[in-house]
């Protein structure tokens, strides 16, 4: 089993409900919001990691900010909560005037989170109450508005949240902040990575440190943190980082120093890594989350690092006219679609001709339209020629593919060579079809018995046809496809959409 496989199944198990609370505290487990940034829609965090992804301006950053909304945390031997330490709706929802109504007035942030059995307070609620083994405690708290105010923070449960926005690291040349750049500026003290977050950043990266330092650097009365890294035999401060490299280091010492069970939102941590480095630093926060018991909550663009989450874990976030909307568990090839509006394929099938290539575009657009923009489809001859076509290209273009084969005898699953259901060619299976006899009848005044008759290679039907009618081929090609599958119950092509979908 591959790491991340073996990583995943721990997960689930420490993740089932009657694990959850043992291991992961006060975990968030649903938020539903209203009236936020135009905002209403609901989420379940069916996974102690989730990734959400979707399009600009879908909804991404809100969720992940109100999910740090949901708590409030007090330092250490602290007795009293310091707004320092946690966040509030108005450190990321801003009333202003230049934004007067960032949410209305009934507005509403309601959530659910584990909990200890034993634990008292507002009413409890029970999830997943199946059996023994699937029942979870939860409670539910709803942060609202009041009037000017909002009611409900005072019954957060504690909990450390930290927050990587996209400010979180900006090269400090380009901030042009004086402490950074004046060669007055000095280290008053410094302290070195732990071996473990050392170990970790060379691993993303794939490139060896020989040390990480955070110094503190003073300026007259101004005080700030600066990483240095040595490799290869130079020594250099962050000045000298590019940002992907200077932000990753130091998103992992906050990580790895975060309290045991923390809630860690990251933006787009995909920012200026290259994608061996955005699959690494996915198999990171699965490998953290099961040691340290985090819980992870990432917006991305990355189809590498969605990838890389079990499906469990995939949200995608769609905002059109008729409101917002969140998919659970989308397969990569909807999201690539999604994201890229189709300029992007996520998977390549060959199949037979181009009879075939038509009848699958149709069930795919009747059966399957989400994964339409995905697909790039291509008939290459016979069924050795789909077979030959999906081994090179597997082997030598690094792209994924399968075969789809006409016939449901041929297909091979050990050689990503999949069929239709039936056992006739596809051309006998759509012109043979009542149904389409009677359309060909009532449209263009033809007996399909009388084509029968006189046709012996099922690939001239077509042709034949429109010989009589005065129709090109592949109008009646799609025509007659279209009027076959109208009548198909989904479930005749389910098991092939599947393979499709399990590729993707």
């Amino acid at each position: 089993m591959k790491k991340a496989e073996q990583l995943v199944a721990n997960i689930k198990s420490m993740y089932l409900p009657r694990n959850r609370y043992a291991n992961f505290g006060d975990v968030l487990l649903a938020m539903e919001v209203h009236g936020i940034r135009g905002m209403s829609a609901s989420i379940a965090f069916d996974f102690p990691v989730t990734v959400i992804t979707g399009k600009n301006g879908s909804g991404k950053s809100t969720l992940a900010q109100l999910a740090l909304c949901c708590y409030r945390y007090k330092q250490p031997g602290e007795s009293l909560h310091n707004i320092r330490n946690y966040y509030n709706l108005g450190n990321f929802f801003i009333k202003s005037n230049l934004d007067p109504e960032p949410y209305t007035p009934d507005a509403f942030l309601q959530y659910s989170y584990a909990t200890a059995p034993e634990k008292r307070g507002f009413e409890q609620i029970s999830l997943f109450a199946l059996d023994s083994n699937s029942f979870c405690h939860a409670k539910e708290n709803i942060i609202k508005k009041i009037n000017s105010d909002w009611g409900g923070y005072k019954k957060r449960p504690d909990r450390k949240c930290i927050y990587f926005g996209m400010g979180f690291f900006v090269p400090h040349h380009e901030m042009g902040d004086r402490i950074y750049l004046d060669p007055k500026t000095c280290i008053s003290g410094k302290r070195s990575f732990s071996e473990t977050s050392l170990k970790i950043s060379a691993e993303i990266l794939g490139s060896p440190y020989s040390a990480v330092e955070v110094a503190t650097i003073i300026n007259q009365s101004k005080e700030a943190e600066m990483g240095f890294a040595s490799r290869f035999g130079a020594r250099y401060s962050e000045n000298h980082m590019g940002c992907g490299e200077g932000r990753l280091i130091r998103m992992i010492d906050a990580i790895e120093n975060a309290p045991e069970r923390s809630l860690i939102v990251i933006e787009e941590p995909e920012t200026a890594l290259h994608q061996d480095a955005q699959h690494n630093l996915a198999i990171y926060f699965l490998e953290v989350c099961k040691r340290k018991c985090h819980q992870i909550i990432v917006t991305t663009h990355s189809p590498t690092i969605v990838d890389a989450m079990p499906m469990e874990a995939r949200k995608k976030v769609e905002r059109t006219s008729r409101g917002t909307t969140v998919e659970n568990n989308p397969t990569i090839a909807e999201i690539i679609s999604d994201l890229s509006d189709g300029h992007q394929k996520s998977l390549l099938i060959y199949v037979e001709d181009e009879f075939s290539k038509k009848l699958l575009i149709e069930i795919i657009r009747k059966f399957a339209p989400e994964l339409s923009k995905a697909l790039s489809i291509a008939a290459v001859g016979d069924k050795g020629d789909v077979l030959q076509a999906v081994r090179y290209t597997q082997k030598h273009k690094g792209v994924k593919s399968i075969g789809i084969r006409d016939e449901k005898h041929t297909a091979n699953a050990t050689e990503l060579i999949f069929s239709y259901p039936s056992d006739k060619a596809p051309e006998q299976e759509v012109f043979c079809n009542q149904v389409v006899s009677e359309f060909l009848s009532a449209q263009y005044n033809i007996n399909f018995s009388d084509v029968l008759a006189t046709v012996t290679d099922h690939h001239e039907y077509a042709d034949r046809i429109s010989q009589q009618c005065d129709v090109d081929a592949a109008t009646i090609e799609v025509q007659c496809i279209q009027t076959y599958i109208l009548h198909q119950d989904v479930s005749k092509f389910l098991p092939l959409i599947s393979e499709i979908k399990s590729q993707c």
